[in-house]
């Protein structure tokens, strides 16, 4: 039995490899060859680049953005053999080096 997982991206807009550089070519190449890997392997179920913020909807007093910053920018749906099966997955994905990797397991709602 596989579990499904919400990998969810987030960064601090100006943290790690910058547009235009030689490091940000280097790690679209290696989520280029990451997400092929995991496609190829069945693991991907969805993944999706978030352009910028959108609107939130919130009738809370609360502020919906984070304070520090950080900023969802894409997410990846996955299919694990546990939790511990996609937090290993998580961990390889480029932006676990400067920003945060989520690991969320789905519900059943089926």
């Amino acid at each position: 039995m596989t579990a499904t997982h919400l990998l969810i991206h987030r960064y601090v807009p100006g943290a790690g490899p910058q547009p235009g550089t030689p490091e940000h070519d280097d790690e679209m190449r290696r989520w280029g060859e990451l997400d092929a890997r995991l496609r190829n392997e069945g693991v991907i179920a969805g993944s999706f680049a978030l352009q910028s913020r959108g609107e939130v909807i919130t009738e809370s007093a609360a502020s919906p953005w984070r304070e520090d910053g950080e900023v969802v920018f894409a997410a990846h749906a996955i299919t694990a053999a546990d939790d511990a099966a996609a937090t290993a997955i998580a961990r390889d994905m480029p932006t676990a080096e400067y920003g945060t990797v989520e690991v969320r397991p789905l519900m059943d709602v089926g």
